[in-house]
């Protein structure tokens, strides 16, 4: 069930990202990158990408105007990458507001106590993701 769970998950994610016009790892580094903005270090930190490729990465979004780089307030050798709140948006909402109902649904035939698990569930498993992810970066 795990397997068809995270194929059905990476399938969706990788249909979202065609829309966009985006490939795989640009959509996600999009995900990463906050309204407030984050640093091209901070990204790659995040995502396990070289800071080279990170930005390759942000040169691409960039391009299509997703993001934008902004001076950093108190280190002026670094830039804040920061999204394009009214493009993204734009560009998301349609996508994601069929999901979002469609999930309320599935979310709503949970009482609390249900839901409670699922989430202790869920933070449980990022916990795993992400050690085990620092395992394979050693190796």
């Amino acid at each position: 069930m795990g397997q068809e769970f995270s194929f059905a998950l990476i399938m969706f994610h990788q249909q979202v990202a065609e829309t966009l016009g985006l490939n795989v790892t640009d959509y996600k580094v999009l995900g990463i990158i906050t309204n407030e903005g984050i640093t091209a270090g901070d990204i790659a930190n995040k995502s396990g990408l070289s800071t080279g490729m990170v930005t390759t990465v942000v040169d691409r979004l960039e391009k299509k105007n997703f993001v934008y780089r902004d001076k950093h307030p108190n280190d002026r050798r670094k830039v804040i990458i920061k999204r394009n709140i009214e493009k993204t948006n734009s560009e998301m909402s349609p996508i994601f507001h069929s999901f979002g109902v469609e999930m309320g649904k599935l979310f709503s035939s949970y009482n609390g106590s249900e839901l409670k698990t699922i989430l202790d569930y869920l933070k449980r498993s990022i916990d795993i993701f992400t050690k085990e992810r620092e395992k394979l970066k050693i190796k």
